[in-house]
């Protein structure tokens, strides 16, 4: 397999992990039912910042491999 693909599929996996933590977060069900009240967690967020710092560096780095 090569680093294309490995990058694909960890980006793929990424993003899976990314929507669902925040289908988990409160605030994401809240909206889902009409009621905006925020009591979602520093820890929850903290992790949804680094995953999508993880996707941002995944995306950089296929386009990265696309111009080599």
């Amino acid at each position: 397999m090569n680093a294309s693909n490995i990058t694909k599929q960890e980006l793929a996996l990424k993003l899976s992990q990314l929507e669902e933590l925040k289908k988990s977060l409160p605030s994401y069900k809240d909206r889902q039912c009409g009621v905006f009240k925020h009591n979602d967690s520093v820890e929850l967020w903290e992790r949804i910042e680094e995953l999508e710092e993880e996707i941002e560096d995944l995306r950089n780095a296929k386009a990265q491999n696309r111009l080599k």
